[in-house]
C-alpha cells in the first residue's frame, strides 16, 4: 500500500474533471502543504498508536483532505486552494462533532491554527 505523501504525490497526476464529475485537479501548493503536514503528523501517530493509518484523498474543489481515527476520535483535515484549513473531530460513540475554519489572513499563522494543530498532535 502506497504511503500517504506517495499518495499525494501521486495527486500531481491528476487533471481537471478526474471524476468524470468536472472536479478540479488538486492545486500544487495545496499537494505541497499537504506534504508538510503528513510528514509533520505521522511519526507522532506512529509513536501512540501503531494501528493509526492517515488518509489523503483530493476534494473536488482542488483542495487535499488528510484523515485519520485516534482512538475514538476522527479527525479530517480540509486544505482548500484557497489558503484556509478546516478542522472536524468527530467522537464515535457519542456522535458530537466539533469544526473550526482558519482563513489565510496578511499571511500571519492564526494563533488558534496552531492552537489545533498542537491540540491534534497530543490527541
Amino acid at each position: 500500500m502506497a504511503t500517504a505523501n506517495e499518495q499525494l504525490e501521486a495527486m500531481r497526476s491528476l487533471r481537471e474533471n478526474w471524476d468524470g464529475y468536472a472536479a478540479a485537479a488538486p492545486r500544487p501548493h495545496i499537494i505541497d502543504l499537504a506534504q508538510e503536514l503528513v510528514t509533520l503528523i505521522e511519526p507522532m501517530l506512529q509513536q501512540r498508536q501503531a494501528d493509526c493509518v492517515l488518509h489523503v484523498s483530493p476534494t473536488r474543489v482542488g483542495g487535499v483532505l488528510i484523515e485519520w481515527q485516534n482512538g475514538l476520535i476522527e479527525h479530517e483535515v480540509d486544505l482548500s486552494p484557497d489558503g484556509s484549513i478546516g478542522f472536524l473531530h468527530r467522537h464515535s460513540a457519542t456522535g458530537q462533532i466539533e469544526t473550526r475554519r482558519f482563513a489565510p489572513e496578511a499571511a500571519v499563522v492564526q494563533a488558534g491554527f496552531l492552537h489545533e494543530l498542537r491540540q491534534l498532535l497530543a490527541a
